[in-house]
């Protein structure tokens, strides 16, 4: 059973819009507030920030009015930045969010692939789109598992559930950093 300290921390992440910087040739081209790498208090206080110079009264927002706010400020977390900020969290890991992707914290020499489902554990990560994306384990049971994640077609950060063995789910692997051992 995850901690209630985990479940909290990834409370204050959900429905945050999905944003990362826009890149070409796999460099930064333009880089959005906080990169899609903040955690969940830097991107409060850029959102204050800009609704008090917008005279915006956040408080008057619909939970969607909200999420709109943030996505047209360009205000949100990408999947690399929220899975580094819950292993820094979860952990006390010292990495890096702005310097970290999804292919970087899924392969070697950072991680390790878990060979066998019974030895999955919060805070494995599942690597998906050849390594594009990447999804936090919070819970898991048997072949099943409950994630956290943000997306773009997820409209942000939420939690799913998946079956690692259903074929139509996107695995290419589950993985373990190797700090955490």
């Amino acid at each position: 059973m995850v901690g209630t300290k985990l479940k909290q921390e990834i409370n204050h992440y959900l429905n945050l819009p999905y944003m990362t910087n826009i890149l070409r040739n796999g460099k930064v081209v333009k880089e959005r507030i906080l990169g899609g790498k903040g955690n969940w208090k830097d991107i409060q206080k850029e959102t204050q920030k800009i609704a008090k110079k917008e005279k915006i009264n956040l408080q008057k927002l619909t939970p969607k009015q909200f999420y709109n706010f943030q996505k047209k400020h360009k205000i949100g977390i990408d999947c690399s930045g929220l899975v580094t900020q819950l292993l820094n969290f979860y952990f006390k890991t010292k990495l890096n969010p702005r310097k970290n992707s999804a292919d970087m914290l899924t392969s070697i020499p950072l991680s390790q692939k878990v060979e066998n489902f019974q030895d999955i554990q919060p805070g494995d990560l599942v690597r998906q789109k050849n390594g594009r994306h990447v999804l936090f384990v919070v819970e898991k049971n048997g072949t099943k598992i409950s994630y956290v994640d943000s997306s773009f077609y997820g409209r942000g950060v939420k939690y799913g559930e998946a079956d690692l063995t259903d074929p139509s789910f996107d695995n290419q692997g589950v993985y373990r950093l190797l700090l955490l051992d």
